[in-house]
């Protein structure tokens, strides 16, 4: 990609060729190469580091003598795109605890809480049920907090440890 010194549009390849058509351009073209048709290859800033849902987007151009240098802006999530991460981190944990047990899913593992004919199955289920129950309620709340600003925002892996635990019989 290439810009333009006094306009800072920026062009590929194909479009220079269009714009100078009678001009043989060498296959590796450089700053220097492309000065004297008021063009510079395009530098990039580093990339910045995002947090938690946060998305790179192209930012704004500047010039830097002879140089143009794109930065980069950063699109924090929606609160809904927040939720949603924070909600799937959850079911994730709910399910791999599941795993765990050697259940497929959590659904699968609540589905035996109202059979009685394996006792080991039906205390899991039941178990699975209430701790599900637990998470989801405290999960909902603490998000609620954190969308009306009553609490900050934790990582993810600090909001996995703060959910209430899950008790098995053995």
């Amino acid at each position: 990609m290439f810009a333009n010194l006094e306009t800072l549009a920026v062009i590929d390849r194909n479009k220079l060729q269009e714009e100078f058509p009678d001009t043989s351009f060498p296959p590796d073209l450089t700053s220097d190469t492309l000065l004297d048709f008021g063009y510079v290859l395009l530098e990039f800033d580093p990339t910045p580091d995002v947090g938690l849902g946060e998305q790179v987007v192209a930012g704004e151009l500047r010039r830097d003598g002879d140089r143009v240098i794109r930065g980069w802006a950063i699109v924090p999530p929606t609160e809904a795109e927040l939720s949603s991460i924070f909600e799937r981190a959850v079911q994730d944990k709910l399910d791999g605890a599941a795993r765990d047990r050697g259940y497929d899913s959590l659904a699968t593992a609540i589905s035996y809480a109202d059979e009685p004919a394996v006792p080991r199955f039906q205390a899991d289920g039941q178990a699975f049920r209430r701790w599900r129950s637990l998470v989801w309620a405290y999960a909902h709340e603490q998000l609620a907090a954190v969308k009306a600003g009553e609490r900050l925002q934790p990582t993810i892996e600090a909001f996995l440890q703060e959910l209430p635990g899950l008790e098995l019989l053995t």
